[in-house]
């Protein structure tokens, strides 16, 4: 019996119609799937098939077991396994490399060609089978199709001399043609045209490759075949196309260079395939984990050799689990972590040094350091790929990563250099282009009086006794930040920061003594606060740098000038200052160009690694995008694709992945950050299997609506960040959105996807009657009905809008008091009463009030009022 597999091509297809020909005996065994050209090919050769082919019902126990095209035998044996016995002969032709070894019954019959058939033409011409001219034909087909008409980089001189054979015995190159020369369907289309709107590049090196993903509703044969159509697939070292259909995802992979081996990469996944080309089928992943696991895999392939020991920082500080706190003091001012060793020196922990601080400043310092020892840390061993660690980065919120030797430790990596190691080189290029903003001229502009326009008086006074401190202390003051930009761009913003070149603690010492204010300081972190009388807080900061000294290092704190400090803003917008000293307040100060790009409307960063060095910076820029309505700039635009292809958000920490997605939730352009977030492809790497389709659109753009409805008209304060984030999840099981809540800590949004959940069938059929529907909405939360109003459709939603307005009527009709007037006692009774007179009203059957004491008197029996 010859085994094809699933979706089998005309390479495959005419190699098990090879076998036939060399063993008479044999049937081949077809799959559910094949690909158009097979058949289309067993549709022109019915005749010549039809005692060639067997069904799965029909056979019995399997003397010879032929697999051609794949060298899957796995997959083969758990297909027909019911059939084989332990005396079955298998027999492989494969052109694919593979790492099965001949056996017993096991003969491998693989060799490098450009199709398989190949192989099997070559037994036909050794045996001396003789060919009729539509078997040659049927064979030619396999051979024409795996080597692209022979222009593909996998074709060799072998397929070459197989089809000149085959021509020689009468093929039929018409027939060939008519076959080959299939048109592209709608939904091929489709899904070339997702290929090219999902299109992300993963440089690697000096390799370019692309990686895309498409949706579809059914399995979609024969795709591979019009991947040549898209044109960036035509220009890249290699790309991979997953395509998920209904959850079973395929992956085709083609490369050009056999420094990317596809078939070795898709391997890794469950597929083969040889250096050109290859491809896998798999189940029970996300098309983001096997994006996320793909991506792994290329960065393992090129960084093999670069192991944890040439990137780890070596000279670490280890101390005897028994050690007293107080005894490491000078220690701990040095290293942000110390490795807790015992007595023979193995690692048992690691201690954090501003946990150890803290422990001596508040007199709990004459304990063992043993106390404070994390045990429970995710460890490295020197010999590991750093590839292999990356996956860490992920799955762990760590830091630091001790390396250890046998149990010893033996050295430290931190996660930002890691991170450097693994993605900074993608980033190099753009290098002479930054540094040229370092050197830009600053401009210095008169804005005391616009200063003044857009402060209140007190706080100006404020700012000016600050001034006047900061001069006689021999220091400058300056205001940053958002409140700079806001004054320039004419903006309400009342957020105060203030760096001082010199020292921001003495300063606000002084300031908070001569007007008896309350103030908090931090010494570590060089910054202190101060609250006014009017409740108003005002931060301050030493203008400071960040040194790291080696990789495993706690960025050193240290004094630097306000361009220094400047510098390590996210965006150009943001990094202008207006001095506040006393001999020059009111100057405002542009270092790197940010009024130019305020004027221009563009967010613009300020140095190439700035989103690896903070991949939440590139939430930011999107929200700043949206809500001033700027633009990216270009360069910048580039290296934020380049950081969200690089997956740099999956390890930014979750805490302040939360504080932004609820910054732009919570902004007034919020559906232009949303459509920014999607555009970059920003969503996809947050929620699984997210698609930004039209109907997602539609709930979106009317969420935002029913907001400021139910806010204005009923007073409700919506969870805008509960609602938005129901609004890009609804497509996923409840579990799964869980697990994205408690991930990014929204879990306080639970309850709101929970009540959907639960209440969303009610309305699969919409009943006529306004009571009918009332009935149901009656007992639902208003945030739910926020999101229902939002989901549903206009009809459905303008309903229930109308329904909780005429709830607030429901007091103007009839009251409690009015029907103990009517001579009623007060009893359970009323509730029903009452709302059996508000659901007629909802029906029109009781127009107002007299209708409604009518409709009493006769029902009831009453006397009127």
């Amino acid at each position: 019996m010859v085994y094809i597999e699933e979706g089998a091509d005309l390479d495959a297809f005419s190699s098990a119609y090879g076998i036939t020909l060399l063993y008479p005996e044999a049937k081949i065994l077809l799959p559910h799937a094949l690909s158009p050209t097979v058949r289309l090919t067993i549709n022109r050769f019915k005749d010549l098939l039809e005692k060639k082919v067997i069904r799965k019902k029909d056979l019995s126990k399997i003397e010879r077991l032929f697999l051609v095209d794949t060298s899957n035998l796995k997959r083969a044996q758990q297909s027909v396994q019911n059939y084989l016995t332990e005396k079955t002969i298998i027999d492989i032709y494969d052109h694919h490399p593979s790492k099965l070894k001949k056996s017993g019954n096991l003969h491998l019959y693989i060799e490098k060609t450009g199709s398989a058939t190949t192989i099997i033409v070559k037994k036909i011409v050794e045996k001396g089978v003789q060919l009729k001219p539509e078997d040659a034909t049927l064979l030619l087909l396999g051979i024409y199709e795996d080597t692209g008409s022979f222009t593909y980089n996998i074709t060799t001189s072998e397929d070459l001399k197989a089809a000149a054979f085959l021509l020689e015995k009468g093929a039929d190159l018409e027939t060939v043609r008519t076959i080959l020369e299939r048109r592209i369907d709608e939904k091929q289309i489709n899904i070339v045209q997702q290929l090219i709107e999902n299109i992300q590049y993963f440089p690697v090196k000096d390799k370019k490759i692309i990686i895309s993903v498409a949706y579809s509703k059914e399995y979609i044969p024969d795709i591979s075949a019009h991947l040549h159509l898209i044109k960036p697939f035509q220009e890249v070292d290699a790309f991979f196309a997953i395509i998920n259909a209904s959850g079973k995802i395929s992956i085709i992979g083609r490369s050009k260079t056999k420094d990317i081996n596809v078939g070795k990469i898709l391997s890794f996944l469950g597929g083969g395939g040889h250096y050109a080309a290859g491809s896998a089928m798999i189940k029970g992943m996300t098309t983001q984990e096997i994006k996320t696991y793909l991506e792994n895999i290329l960065i393992g392939e090129f960084y093999r050799d670069q192991k944890i020991s040439n990137i780890m920082y070596r000279n670490v500080i280890k101390v005897e689990k028994s050690r007293i706190i107080k005894e490491l003091k000078d220690i701990i001012q040095k290293v942000p972590v110390i490795f807790v060793v015992n007595r023979e020196g193995k690692f048992e922990g690691i201690a954090l040094s501003k946990v150890l601080k803290e422990s001596i400043r508040h007199g709990i310092d004459d304990i063992p350091v043993e106390n404070f020892v994390i045990d429970n840390v995710v460890t490295f061993e020197e010999s590991m790929p750093v590839a292999e660690a990356e996956k860490y980065l992920i799955n762990s919120s760590q830091d630091y990563f001790p390396v250890l030797r046998k149990g010893y430790p033996v050295g430290i990596v931190s996660r930002n250099y890691l991170l450097k190691v693994l993605h900074g080189q993608v980033f190099d290029f753009e290098k002479d282009i930054f540094i040229t903003r370092e050197r830009i001229k600053p401009k210095y502009l008169n804005y005391r009086e616009k200063l003044q326009q857009h402060l209140p008086d007190d706080v100006i006074q404020e700012l000016k006794k600050i001034g006047v401190i900061a001069k006689k202390s021999g220091f400058r003051a300056y205001l940053v930040g958002g409140i700079v930009r806001d004054i320039v761009m004419k903006r309400k913003n009342l957020d105060i920061d203030i760096i001082v070149e010199g020292d921001a603690i003495e300063l606000v010492k002084r300031y908070a003594k001569e007007n008896n204010y309350r103030y908090y300081y931090f010494e570590e972190f060089m910054t202190a606060q101060v609250t006014l009388p009017s409740g108003l807080k005002i931060d301050f900061a030493t203008a400071r740098k960040e040194i790291y000294e080696y990789p495993g290092a706690y960025p050193k704190v240290r004094k630097a000038s306000i361009k220094e400090d400047l510098y390590r803003r996210d965006f150009t917008i943001n990094t202008l200052a207006i001095e506040i000293t006393e001999d020059n307040f009111g100057t405002l100060i542009d270092f790197f160009n940010g009024l130019r790009d305020i004027k221009d409307k563009v967010i613009r960063i300020l140095h190439q690694l700035s989103f690896i060095e903070d991949p939440v910076r590139i939430l930011r820029a999107v929200r700043f995008a949206g809500r001033f309505g700027f633009k990216i700039g270009k360069m910048t635009e580039r290296l934020l694709k380049l950081a969200v292809d690089e997956n740099l958000l999956l390890v930014a920490p979750a805490g302040r992945v939360n504080t932004e997605l609820s910054y732009s939730f919570n902004e007034e352009k919020v559906t232009e950050i949303i459509y920014l977030m999607n555009k970059y492809k920003i969503l996809h790497q947050l929620i699984p299997e997210f698609v930004f389709d039209n109907k997602r659109e539609e709930v979106i753009n009317r969420l935002r609506d029913m907001i400021v409805t139910f806010e204005i008209f009923f007073g409700h304060k919506v969870d805008r960040v509960a609602n938005y984030l129901l609004a890009l999840m609804y497509h996923l099981p409840l579990d799964i959105s869980y697990q994205i809540l408690d991930r990014y800590h929204f879990s306080n949004g639970k309850q709101l996807f929970k009540l959907f959940f639960s209440v969303k069938g009610r309305f699969r059929r919409i009943p006529e009657k306004n009571s009918e529907l009332y009935r149901i909405i009656k007992n639902i939360k208003k945030d739910v009905l926020v999101f229902l109003c939002s989901y549903l459709s206009n009809e459905v939603s303008e309903r229930i809008i109308y329904l909780l307005k005429k709830e607030e009527e429901k007091k103007l009709l009839i009251t409690g008091n009015d029907l103990k007037e009517l001579g009623l006692k007060p009893s359970p009774l009323f509730k029903e009463i009452l709302e059996d007179i508000f659901l007629k009203y909802l029906d029109g059957e009781i127009k107002n009030r007299k209708e409604a004491l009518e409709y009493l008197k006769n029902k009831y029996k009453l006397n009127a009022l």
